[in-house]
């Protein structure tokens, strides 16, 4: 008994110190924790994080590209990590509020299939075995769980018409398939409204009798739900019911995006997904998981970069309560497309001589660790400096132009740098 017990003390408690290295970052010394981002299940490693995000309402993760493997599998991690010892239980990603709702079923009661629940994200960067992974690994923790202990998966994006369109009516058919038919008439160009898919509407004379149209579609709606209401909470619930309305919401954040000059989408864009997550904080009461880019989960623009962020909005909201990490890397492969509408594509990309944040956390030695922000003095988290930052979009001769100076104290509670990373891996579909 005496030696399970000293074994078992061994593998739990030396690793606040154990895992902890101090290396020399710039001018300084710096403590780093290491990360093993080419696997998901190493959990243990997490746990010298534990004191900073135990107590928060919201922990947001970034990504410095939207296809990287090791950037997925590391959020992946800290997931599980938060829901296994902190009591994280809803999971938050950037896509589409109501294309998720079919993936929360899949988690929730394996209702579907889990390939047909990811095409509801309607986004290329979600679909990838890394994501299917972490969905069929919420799947099987929920298995046998009390419905108020399980895990929940939601998107907080509200830039498709299509996917809360679409959870209206599945939520119609399910609990009031007598007037199905009708309310498919009132939904009008949103039934089906893959030609509404993002961008297609534009501010405009050409556009104004089909936003108008919307418009009254979200009237329409309002009404309806409004109507309903009683008999829809008896045959549903009231959790579910609110789940479905809120489409209407998102549906009101879309065409509001739709109608706002290009200089003005990204503010509406991330201070609507900070609302929607705002929501899904309030209507859970649990503390909430946020998968997004570093330019969303941010607390402050980059330095080049005057627009507010969501992360912005959520330090506003939730102040203390917000905690978040931003990731940085040097060198190595991604997946992007070169211009809307083009494949996907996997490219790669060179230690760049001008990334001067990247530099000197290279120069530490070690190829991947986390840092915590808050406890740090160095100057080099504390001036702009630069660092490679890529969204869904990559020309690769422009490659050395994909990048923006951060100040990494100001931006980020912790910081996790990796070394070289690679393609996250395209999901296989049969066509």
């Amino acid at each position: 008994m005496k030696i399970n017990l000293l074994i078992l003390l061994f593998l739990v408690l030396p690793h606040q110190g154990y895992s902890q290295l101090t290396v020399r970052i710039g001018t300084q010394n710096e403590t780093v924790y290491p990360v093993t981002p080419d696997e998901t299940s190493d959990l243990a490693e997490l746990i010298p994080l534990e004191p900073l995000v135990r107590n928060r309402q919201v922990l947001g993760m970034g990504e410095a590209t939207h296809g990287t493997r090791e950037f997925f599998n590391m959020k992946t991690k800290m997931f599980k990590f938060l829901s296994s010892r902190c009591g994280y239980r809803i999971f938050t990603i950037e896509a589409n509020y109501g294309g998720t709702l079919k993936v929360n079923d899949y988690v929730l009661y394996g209702k579907g299939d889990v390939l047909g629940a990811m095409q509801g994200m309607e986004f290329w960067t979600w679909d990838t075995e890394e994501v299917k992974e972490l969905i069929e690994w919420m799947r099987t923790t929920n298995a046998g769980k009390a419905d108020q202990e399980k895990l929940k998966f939601y998107g907080f994006d509200c830039q498709s018409f299509k996917g809360p369109a679409n959870a209206l009516l599945d939520y119609v058919k399910e609990f009031d398939k007598l007037n199905q038919d009708e309310f498919i008439k009132g939904l009008s160009v949103l039934h089906d409204s893959s030609d509404l898919y993002f961008y297609t509407l534009k501010p405009g004379k050409s556009s104004r009798q089909g936003i108008a149209e919307i418009h009254g579609i979200i009237s329409f709606l309002e009404n309806w739900f409004h109507e309903k209401e009683n008999l829809y909470i008896a045959g549903s619930g009231k959790a579910k019911f609110d789940l479905a309305r809120y489409n209407i919401e998102t549906l009101k954040q879309v065409i509001r995006l739709t109608e706002s000059p290009a200089r003005r989408y990204g503010f509406i864009r991330d201070s609507c997904m900070a609302q929607n997550i705002k929501w899904i904080c309030r209507q859970e009461k649990l503390k909430v998981f946020v998968w997004a880019h570093n330019g969303h989960v941010s607390k402050a623009p980059s330095f080049d970069r005057h627009a507010a962020c969501m992360g912005m909005f959520l330090d506003t909201i939730f102040g203390p309560g917000y905690y978040n990490i931003g990731f940085v890397f040097n060198k190595g492969g991604f997946q992007a497309i070169s211009y809307p509408g083009k494949k996907l594509e996997e490219f790669t990309i060179p230690r760049c001589p001008r990334n001067s944040l990247t530099n000197g956390l290279v120069s530490s030695g070690h190829n991947a660790f986390f840092i915590d922000m808050t406890a740090s003095a160095n100057k080099l988290f504390r001036t702009p400096e630069r660092t490679y930052y890529i969204g869904a979009v990559f020309m690769q001769k422009y490659w050395n132009k994909y990048s923006k100076a951060i100040v990494a104290k100001k931006q980020f509670d912790g910081l996790i740098f990796i070394n070289s990373v690679s393609r996250a891996v395209p999901l296989s579909r049969k066509k």
